[in-house]
């Protein structure tokens, strides 16, 4: 009976859309390197768009696309709309890093210079949502997307998509593209992109595979180190001090499940809740869920996966996404008991009592 449930449980397990383009066909890497040129080519200026809350892998696929784009001799801008201090610390300083040999601009500088011939990529995400740009200013013939997390009604319009569900990172697509343009990046450029790839699989622990090694080593060869990169990720003692203590509330579920839910009173970023459903996986479990407030009116949970539960198919459920290994989700005027008791529901074996 167990065994039924247990199975019930992971029945959502990875759904493969790897990649695909609008018409479902088939492309790969040098179909992409072949679009992005042609695009590119055609175009006023390339507008990289990461996701809102950038993390290491949205800003180091941001600055290798960017890269990509230099060598193609045309105009590159990173769309960065987050007020600096809440990001990561890490990110804070990749940042910082860049400005003198990337353009970064906020979503008001570049309504300033617009261009309906502009070519947007998205980078880490496919969701309008989570793009500091309304989609009534995407074309669709104009957007491309590069991804790893699920698809679903609430994606960017696009003509041009490269969604990969079973590749670690958009870092490691975009390396892979770097490398079969034959581009040449710094490593300080290297460093971030494999910065992106090590947040994405919990320091290469998850969702890595023979292809993933192959790109890391290929990011050391171009100059980056793990040394400087595990230095991107020290914590800062007050977030370290929240996250443990979250960690600390957490319970595991007799059904091989995490889920660590915050106090009402206290306040959480999103990389917070991230860094706490990574660090549960370290238990016996097969999935993890961190809940926590974001604001005064938003709960938001971040989840993780080793791979029997489809994370991202149960956060879509409750109006998030993601993929198979790592998902999020937020709700307004909820309490955490009220989303955390929701949860349970859409991840509970039916034999299980509450």
């Amino acid at each position: 009976m167990l065994k039924k449930c247990y199975d019930r449980l992971i029945s959502c397990k990875i759904v493969d859309l790897v990649i695909y383009n609008i018409e479902d066909k088939m492309i790969d890497i040098k179909d992409l390197k072949v679009n992005f040129e042609a695009l590119a080519s055609l175009s006023e200026k390339v507008v990289i768009v990461p996701h809102k809350g950038a993390d290491f892998d949205a800003i180091g696929s941001a600055i290798g696309l960017a890269s990509y784009t230099k060598k193609l001799k045309k105009s590159a801008y990173i769309l960065l709309d987050d007020p600096l201090h809440q990001l990561d610390c890490g990110v804070q300083l990749v940042v910082e890093a860049s400005r003198g040999d990337f353009a970064l601009i906020s979503k008001n500088k570049y309504l300033t210079m617009r261009s309906d011939n502009d070519l947007v990529v998205l980078t880490d995400v496919n969701k309008k949502y989570l793009i500091h740009l309304e989609e009534s200013l995407l074309n669709p013939d104009r957007t491309l997307i590069i991804d790893h997390h699920d698809p679903d009604d609430m994606s960017v319009e696009a003509k041009h998509i490269y969604i990969d569900t079973k590749v670690s990172s958009a870092s490691e697509i975009v390396t892979k593209l770097l490398c079969m343009g034959k581009v040449r990046i710094t490593p300080e450029v290297a460093d971030y992109l494999l910065a992106g790839i090590y947040l994405d699989t919990n320091k290469l622990s998850k969702n890595v595979s023979s292809e993933t090694f192959k790109t890391v080593a290929k990011l050391i060869e171009w100059g980056a180190t793990l040394n400087r990169v595990s230095d991107l990720f020290i914590e800062d003692f007050a977030s370290d001090r929240k996250i443990q203590e979250l960690v600390n509330q957490s319970k595991i579920m007799n059904f091989s499940v995490a889920i660590a839910s915050g106090n009402e009173n206290v306040t959480y970023t999103k990389e917070e809740l991230a860094k706490v459903a990574d660090y549960l996986l370290r238990y016996r479990v097969d999935a993890s869920f961190a809940i926590g407030s974001i604001d005064e009116n938003t709960v938001s949970i971040s989840a993780r996966s080793k791979e029997k539960v489809n994370v991202g198919s149960i956060m879509q459920q409750l109006g998030g996404g993601g993929n198979p290994f790592s998902g999020a989700t937020k709700m307004e005027n909820k309490s955490i008991q009220e989303v955390e008791k929701e949860l349970i529901k859409k991840i509970k074996p039916p034999c299980f009592s509450e």
